[in-house]
């Protein structure tokens, strides 16, 4: 009789073990993410100038803008494939000695830089003074390389997550808050900027500019869930 309660009773601890009524453990929350980039050509060229007067009175000074803006944007206008934009526009008084002054900030950009450079080499000869001018990737250039480099930042994202869970003697269950960021470009075009042109010479040599290449890149970002591989 004290063999068979003491096999009922080894029954019974064993089918109330803790063990055995536990839930699963959780997945574990793997955080990652990946950057996938690529070197593009800084095909947009972008250069401003402006035109600049100084004056006894603000009448002058606007009149004498006026027209400066005038010749170059109508200049600027006759070359075919350069965007032309004005930008701001500033008169203001200036002490010791008492003088007004003012300017007008012209903005051209296009593909091809050599028409670019020609064209503000043209405008600086007619008294217009350069303020910035940088290269940059164009927007067109970084949508074309986009989805190539999302491919790229996700097999990326995907590798890393499973040679992570190798290592931790885990299995990818799957991924939860995935994010997929827009092609992003490095930085922008370093400004240049020049003081203001006492008078300029009639004939201009056009500046120069080497615009060199951008890197452009894509991030993703995810949670991925990872469970114990089961024996």
């Amino acid at each position: 009789m004290q063999g068979r309660r003491a096999a009922v009773l080894a029954t019974t601890l064993v089918a109330w073990t803790p063990s055995a009524l536990a839930d699963p453990l959780p997945p574990t929350v793997l955080h990652l993410t990946q950057i996938a980039e690529k070197r593009l050509a800084r095909d947009l060229l972008r250069v401003e100038l402006r035109a600049e007067k100084t004056g006894a009175d603000p009448q002058t000074v606007e009149a004498g803008i006026n027209q400066m803006m005038a010749e170059a944007v109508s200049r600027a206008r006759q070359a075919p494939g350069i965007e032309t934009e004005t930008g701001s526009y500033a008169v203001y008084h200036v002490e010791n000695p008492s003088r007004w002054s003012g300017s007008q900030i012209l903005m051209l950009s296009g593909s091809d830089s050599e028409a670019v450079l020609k064209l503000a080499g043209t405008l600086q000869g007619q008294g217009l003074v350069m303020s910035n001018m940088g290269s940059e990737a164009s927007p067109q250039a970084v949508r074309s390389a986009e989805g190539a480099l999302t491919t790229e930042a996700l097999t990326g994202l995907e590798r890393r997550a499973a040679a992570i869970a190798q290592q931790l003697h885990s299995a990818v269950l799957g991924y939860r808050d995935l994010s997929v960021g827009n092609a992003q470009t490095e930085g922008g075009p370093r400004p240049r900027f020049a003081a203001m042109a006492a008078g300029a010479p009639a004939s201009m040599p056009p500046p120069i500019a080497a615009a060199g290449e951008a890197t452009v890149s894509v991030t993703v970002s995810a949670e991925i869930l990872l469970a114990p591989k089961q024996p």
